[in-house]
């Protein structure tokens, strides 16, 4: 049988659109909640992939987790002495293997994450990390684990992708402790360096156009 033009048209745009829907659902946006005394929360690609790309924003209060958003909860051990933290995260970024013995061994460390696209030398109000164009060695599921350091629980706004970057400026996380994070820390010094070299020349120059006013 033949396809006349505007069968052909209308199939053509439902595939069009079948297309952008299957993009614009690659990045999963919500709200979520992470247990209290270690607790964690996890979520990982379902297919085998070297990309992941996120962006992680803590609540200083409660929110609303989203309805049928990604992830699994594991609580955490109580009642055990916690340091006294403002709300905050620690991210590691791992194979889905090794958040497996992760989430079964809280208080363990015989887990591999990847140090550049994680955030967990103190924990943190936000983590922004990108593969960009430096892949993932490793062609498995890839996940995003989080864990609550607090004796409170911590709600938490999240984008994360395994396909393409969450973020409009697209980056990529350098290959070092801390990765992206580890710029910003670079920013703030580089700042502070700025404002007391900027105090100085002031300070000198006021002392000189004093010297000459006397």
């Amino acid at each position: 049988m033949a396809i006349t033009k505007p069968t052909l048209i209308f199939l053509t745009a439902l595939f069009i659109i079948q297309i952008i829907n299957v993009r614009g659902g690659s990045i999963f946006s919500g709200s979520g909640e992470v247990p209290p005394y270690g607790g964690i929360w996890y979520a990982c690609s379902n297919f085998d992939t070297t990309y992941i790309s996120f962006s992680l924003r803590v609540s200083n209060t409660s929110l609303n987790v989203t309805p049928g958003f990604l992830g699994t909860v594991v609580p955490g051990q109580s009642p055990r002495s916690m340091p006294n933290y403002i709300p905050a995260l620690i991210a590691f970024e791992m194979t889905a293997d090794n958040v497996t013995l992760f989430a079964s061994n809280l208080t363990g460390t015989n887990f591999k994450y990847i140090p550049s696209l994680s955030c967990y030398e103190t924990p943190v109000q936000s983590c922004d990390q990108d593969v960009g164009d430096l892949p993932l060695d490793d062609n498995v599921s890839q996940c995003l684990a989080l864990q609550n350091p607090t004796a409170q629980p911590v709600y938490f706004n999240l984008s994360i992708s395994w396909i393409k970057s969450v973020f409009v400026s697209n980056f990529t996380s350098p290959d070092v402790p801390g990765g992206h994070e580890s710029l910003k820390s670079i920013a703030v010094s580089s700042k502070q360096v700025y404002g007391f070299t900027q105090v100085f020349i002031c300070t000198f120059m006021a002392l000189v156009f004093s010297k000459f006013l006397h």
